[in-house]
């Protein structure tokens, strides 16, 4: 096992699942996200030039083909996977470490670097960067997801193990559920054993999950032999997996195969007095537990097992399933301004301008072709605009209510689809269509039907996001007439009249955070503006105030506010949480999971350093 499989091996910190994430910090994800994704299309960027250079060196001695590609892509690989590791992310450092590991064989073995396998950890960094936005818009999502390009990567590092288990958010510790009634003691004798092997067998040959019941009580009989926890624990945990086979809550692939002959392993460590445990397979059967559906019987073994771990609050993934990363980001962003310039049209024509009549039809033909290569299943969406908009073309006038509702409600939909709505492929085809069939009931003379529920929510989400982005241009407005006032100040202090506007400036600024909640963010800028008006009252020169901080706490108070304004019409909510207000240096500072300061804390690093550092 190399470097970097070792460290892949010793990554264990696993983050909070998302659906009981509502409490978790995800300020740190937010600030380091943007230069997850940068890193990530530079060491992409290395890899594409590497295997061009070894391509063109096929033939030779492709031993001498520089590797300062190579070097870019794992540091900037590495330095994402300790950022990561950084904010508590588990599993998204998992799957660095394993790009990393990539990159690393391909020190040794140049030859094996070729598009293809550039191209699999390049969708291993879309799915990426895909997980870590759904998780910081608190979407219901598990890392386990990410298995699909996370086995492909680590296939081309040459793992020894590769298991959905490893990308499973599960802080660890051995528990001894409570199972009654007790079943005889069985001890480790050669007909239990016997036993044990036949039934391992036939599920490996033939997937029999017969024997699983049996299999179920025979380690229950095991556990109740034991005196030391983590050999009691272990059995009941593989009676609970193998009551998930015998009850068919889990399919049989080969990822169960292989943890049910470890089981075998593992009885004949155990057999020979071995009193220690596999944590990794204990860990292993348990995801399986947990991807099974809960037993109809609060008594059985499963749902004890379950109960005890907390399982509930993990949904089961179907980890062979592409959820994430399967399409370019830069084709996603093209979808985004296609359907944008669509919609900008559709409106401006619908409000009478004519002049729009000349680009609609080859806009939406655009929007549609795109829509059938990222959407396949929107298929019949893509040729109801477009014919819509044919239509309209053909007759040259605007069109009538109806149309022009059915249609922007559609445009609306996709809109929210390429943003921010987690959908899968059933869900948005069933959806889809029914867009399109609304608007082609239109076309064909029919009243226009009511809107749905799920219509009406989204038209009320996307109000309150032009509300926010409103609000938020008018902040970043008056940020930057406060800036350029304050760089002014900053060169000739002695010239305070610039500053006269300032102070009224500061109050509108504080009166909007305030009616958005900010009140963290409403104190700093009070305090800005009392500081201000004190400078208005007396003229002092740039040493004096550079001694006394004053600029540098203005300047580090504009940098703060103006990351703010950014996330709030990102995440209004996390922009909330994100930083505090610091009355002692009258400082807005990022709260970045700050624990409570310790005593030494002003010789200790804080988490946002370390992230710093980390990315630098």
């Amino acid at each position: 096992m190399d470097q970097n499989q070792a460290r892949l091996a010793a990554t264990d910190i696993a983050e909070p699942s998302v659906a009981d994430s509502a409490g978790h910090d995800l300020g740190p994800l937010a600030w380091v996200l943007e230069e997850i994704r940068k890193s990530l299309d530079h060491a992409t960027r290395s890899l594409k030039r590497f295997a061009r250079e070894v391509e063109a060196a096929r033939g030779s001695n492709v031993a001498d083909i520089d590797t300062s590609q190579l070097r870019i892509a794992r540091q900037q690989l590495h330095q994402s996977a300790g950022a990561m590791e950084m904010v508590d992310l588990g599993a998204p450092a998992r799957m660095l470490h394993a790009m990393e590991a990539v990159v690393q064989r391909y020190f040794q073995h140049p030859e094996q670097c070729n598009e293809d396998a550039v191209a699999k950890v390049e969708r291993g960094g879309f799915a990426l960067i895909e997980y870590l936005q759904a998780v910081l818009a608190r979407r219901p999502v598990s890392s386990v997801a990410l298995f699909p390009q996370y086995r492909d990567v680590q296939a081309l590092a040459g793992a020894d193990r590769i298991h959905p288990a490893d990308l499973w958010a599960m802080h660890w510790q051995w528990i001894d559920p409570a199972i009654g009634p007790a079943r005889p003691p069985r001890g480790y004798d050669a007909q239990a054993r016997g036993e044990l092997d036949e039934a391992v067998l036939r599920i490996m040959k033939n997937g029999d999950v017969g024997v699983a019941a049996h299999l179920s009580d025979l380690c229950l009989g095991f556990a109740a032999a034991q005196t030391v926890l983590q050999p009691a624990a272990f059995w009941k945990i593989c009676a609970a997996y193998f009551e998930a086979l015998a009850s068919r809550g889990v399919a049989i692939d080969v990822y169960v195969k292989r943890a049910t002959s470890r089981v075998l392993l593992q009885c004949s460590t155990l057999a020979r007095g071995d009193q220690d445990v596999s944590e990794r397979l204990a860990q292993d059967l348990l995801f399986f537990c947990a991807q099974a559906q809960p037993p109809h019987a609060a008594s059985s073994v499963l749902a004890a097992v379950r109960r005890v771990y907390g399982l509930a609050r993990f949904a089961p993934v179907d980890y062979e399933e592409r959820q994430f990363g399967l399409h370019d980001p830069a084709l996603l962003l093209q979808a985004r301004k296609r359907i944008e310039a669509a919609k900008e049209s559709w409106s401006a024509l619908s409000g009478g301008d004519r002049g729009k009549l000349r680009n609609v039809a080859d806009q939406f033909h655009m929007v549609g072709e795109l829509l059938q290569k990222l959407h396949p299943v929107s298929e019949p969406l893509a040729q109801a605009l477009a014919g819509a908009a044919d239509a309209v073309a053909r007759s040259g006038r605007p069109p009538v209510t109806g149309l022009a509702m059915e249609v922007a409600t559609a445009i609306l939909y996709l809109e929210a689809a390429f943003e921010d709505m987690d959908l899968g492929e059933q869900e948005l085809g069933a959806r889809t269509r029914q867009l399109a069939n609304r608007i082609e009931r239109v076309r064909s003379g029919s009243e226009p039907e009511p809107l749905e529920p799920w219509m009406e929510e989204l038209y009320r989400r996307v109000s309150d996001r032009h509300t926010m982005g409103t609000v938020v241009g008018e902040l970043r407005t008056a940020m930057s007439e406060l800036e350029r006032t304050l760089d002014q100040y900053f060169r000739n202090p002695r010239e305070n009249r610039v500053l006269r506007d300032a102070p009224g400036q500061f109050a509108q600024m504080r009166g909007v955070l305030s009616v958005l909640g900010l009140e963290q963010a409403a104190q700093a800028v009070l305090h800005m503006r009392d500081t201000v008006e004190q400078l208005l009252l007396r003229k002092i020169d740039a040493a004096e105030a550079r001694d006394a901080g004053t600029f540098e706490k203005l300047g580090n108070n504009l940098g703060a506010l103006g990351f703010l304004i950014d996330m709030l019409n990102y995440q209004p909510a996390l922009a909330k949480k994100l930083f505090v207000y610091d009355e002692a240096s009258g400082e807005l500072k990022p709260v970045m999971g700050r624990s409570a300061p310790a005593a030494d804390s002003a010789a200790s690093p804080t988490s946002d350093q370390l992230i710093s550092q980390e990315l630098r």
